[in-house]
């Protein structure tokens, strides 16, 4: 049971990030009307078909009128500004736009479903599977404010009969994300024939390519029969940093050498995470899955980012 596409009204805030961009792609190119906010208009080839708004979301006025105007049926909430700064002002910052803009929405009538990025994070745990029916306790500012977020608005849609899917999203990479992240800085070491030096190695998380990730969402704005809750995005299972060198060494070099130098150099360092997302729920309401092996994504990222 899916929705047409066709003209359907879709807002999208933090449009310009490493998951709005493709998103707002993919909605446009199946024939949504897509509405995009961002502090910085992109130019790219399905623009035409994109309502840009350059807005600052502390800023009610500055998109109020045109997104009244535009009466989405269904906002997708991805901004977060300046990560990796999880400081108490940042995060409290944060917290206060997302909930303006929020409430802002939720008073439009058209609008009958609220997606949101969260984050692996606000499980708190370190090692083992991370389930969607956790109870999460915040560990510090981020998270804390993240939880803040879908406690008020999971209160709210229930009283509006708003349909909301919080998507909790695990370590998603690939083409376009920000230089500074794991699996980018690595490839830029090997394309100079080196290593980073990594202290914590034997550290294990759950890797997810962003296709897969836009295509869950595509999944839950199509879905007619959506419910509301948490949906975990990951593929199931966790790999090593270790083991993320290596792919990405026999991918560039077509050697292991400098992981196996690595590996030898930190051999007495500890892993103090192994986690990983519980998927099942996720794959069954939203009859989606994972499709991109870690070797291939990694081969994809790579493929772009030498294109630089």
């Amino acid at each position: 049971q899916t929705l047409s596409v066709n003209n359907l009204k879709v807002l999208i805030s933090g449009a310009s990030g490493f998951i709005g961009l493709p998103l707002v792609e993919k909605l446009s190119e199946s024939g949504c009307e897509v509405m995009a906010l961002s502090r910085t208009c992109i130019e790219t080839e399905t623009t035409s078909k994109v309502q840009w708004l350059k807005v600052d979301l502390s800023l009610l006025e500055s998109y109020r009128e045109e997104v009244k105007a535009f009466s989405p049926e269904i906002v997708v909430h991805l901004s977060w500004q300046d990560i990796p700064d999880f400081s108490f002002d940042t995060s409290i910052m944060n917290l206060n736009q997302s909930l303006e803009f929020l409430a802002f929405v939720l008073e439009i009538e058209s609008c009958n479903k609220i997606l949101i990025s969260g984050s692996c994070l606000e499980y708190n745990k370190a090692q083992g599977e991370c389930k969607e029916s956790d109870v999460c306790s915040p560990k510090d500012h981020f998270t804390w404010a993240k939880n803040s977020i879908y406690s008020w608005l999971s209160m709210r849609c229930a009283q509006k009969e708003v349909v909301l899917g919080w998507f909790r999203i695990f370590y998603v990479y690939g083409p376009g994300q920000r230089p500074g992240s794991l699996v980018p800085t690595i490839l830029s070491s090997l394309k100079n024939n080196e290593l980073p030096y990594l202290r914590t190695p034997k550290n294990a998380n759950d890797y997810i390519f962003i296709d897969d990730v836009i295509d869950a969402f595509y999944a839950a704005i199509i879905s007619k029969k959506i419910s509301s809750g948490i949906y975990n995005l990951g593929s199931g299972t966790s790999t090593t940093v270790l083991d993320i060198c290596r792919y990405a060494e026999q991918i560039i070099l077509g050697t292991d050498l400098h992981t196996q130098q690595l590996e030898r150099e930190t051999k007495n360092s500890t892993a103090d995470t192994n986690f990983w997302a519980g998927i099942d729920a996720t794959k069954k309401k939203l009859d989606w899955s994972p499709k991109i092996a870690l070797e291939s994504g990694i081969k994809r990222t790579w493929n772009d980012f030498n294109k630089l």
